[in-house]
């Protein structure tokens, strides 16, 4: 595993987890970690990216140009995929930050949406969401939109949580939430509910803010075999409930997910 080191020990750690990103991800990720630092304000930062198991597109000249151009910059390569959730434990188990942000390799969303992020922790939040208005929306796919929906409808009913927008790519952790995220067991993408689940089992401070995707960003589309496994192990650690009663086991069921999707 090719790892870059830190110089510094910086107050906040920007991860950034990524696998087989698009054209031009580079010249994106200097600019947003250049306009991030200009509008935080902050003596330093730490950028850590994790490859998680990328096939194109990340080489080592893309990785020495970031390095030369971004002060503070970590690279993690894991040889293997083994998800967004993995990916994001990864990097933050290798900072040493008082503060974390998490957020996509193509930062989707604005620089002051980031700014928001920070400044709820700096007020003590532990952990922050950004949560994503009528406007986000519009700037997806329908499929995209109809599944989003759905499962914050699903979310609200099945999890006593106090949020049903988990799954923004934009989050924010205090040392506790960090903890909280380090204790997470999915790899995939559902990890961030089972996060937002420990936060609120241990009575933690959770904020949501609002979050604007960039005008130029294009989001992938979301697979439904691929969410219906990550709602499987979902059910696993935190939904389900045995035909015999209490305590579960074998012939198991789970109702909710399979209504809606």
């Amino acid at each position: 595993m090719r790892k870059i080191a830190l110089k510094i020990i910086p107050n906040l750690a920007i991860i950034t987890p990524s696998f087989n990103p698009e054209d031009g991800w580079v010249d994106n990720y200097i600019h947003s970690c250049k306009s991030i630092e200009k509008i935080l304000n902050v003596d330093s930062i730490s950028w850590i990216l994790v490859n998680d198991g990328s096939t194109k597109l990340i080489s080592s000249f893309d990785i020495d140009r970031i390095s030369s151009e971004v002060d503070n910059f970590q690279y993690f390569n894991l040889e293997k995929n083994r998800g967004k959730g993995f990916a994001t434990r990864h990097g933050v188990d290798h900072s040493s930050a008082d503060y974390t942000i998490y957020t996509d390799v193509d930062f989707p969303y604005l620089d002051e949406n980031v700014l928001s992020v920070y400044q709820a922790l700096l007020n003590g939040s532990d952990l922050v969401l950004a949560t994503r208005n009528q406007n986000y929306y519009k700037q997806i796919s329908s499929k995209r939109a109809w599944i989003s929906r759905n499962f914050r409808s699903a979310v609200k009913m099945l999890f006593n949580i106090p949020t049903t927008d988990t799954q923004a790519g934009l989050k924010g952790l205090s040392l506790l939430g960090k903890k909280a995220l380090l204790d997470t067991k999915i790899d995939r993408y559902l990890f961030d509910l089972e996060l937002v689940k420990i936060c609120a089992k241990r009575k933690l401070n959770i904020t949501e803010v609002e979050a604007t995707l960039k005008h130029n960003i294009d989001l992938p589309g979301v697979s439904l075999k691929i969410l219906s496994k990550e709602v499987n192990l979902v059910r696993i650690f935190f939904g389900r409930r045995g035909r015999g009663g209490e305590g579960g086991g074998e012939g198991e069921e789970w109702v909710g997910f399979s209504l809606l999707f």
